[in-house]
């Protein structure tokens, strides 16, 4: 897959405008819309706005590899959560494993 087609797949993934996403990056709608398309190519410090933005790491957006546990991680927010997580005790993993069943049952049925 190329760059093009991982930025927008990534971008409709998080329910993001392209306006969103520059945005978040700190470019112009423009842009996002040239770097989805394929006519223009994000330079080396765009990449790292785009996948900071997209919440994904870099190798991902050059088609190195599919998303994984890094990319996760990428997300300050999830980030914070998985680091909270590892310190609980066991039950309250479980509850937390609970939880997460609950809200993705919950968008399953929103959709």
């Amino acid at each position: 897959m190329s760059i093009a087609e991982l930025i927008k797949r990534r971008r409709l993934e998080l329910k993001m405008t392209q306006t969103q996403l520059a945005s978040n990056a700190n470019l112009t709608p423009a842009a996002i819309s040239q770097f989805e398309s394929g006519t223009r190519k994000p330079s080396f410090n765009t990449l790292f706005s785009l996948a900071d933005a997209l919440k994904v790491t870099t190798d991902y957006l050059l088609g190195k590899r599919k998303q994984n546990y890094d990319d996760l991680l990428a997300d300050p927010q999830v980030a914070l959560m998985f680091k909270g997580l590892i310190e609980l005790p066991e039950r309250d993993k479980e509850t937390m494993l609970e939880f997460y069943q609950f809200l993705k049952d919950k968008n399953e049925k929103n959709k």
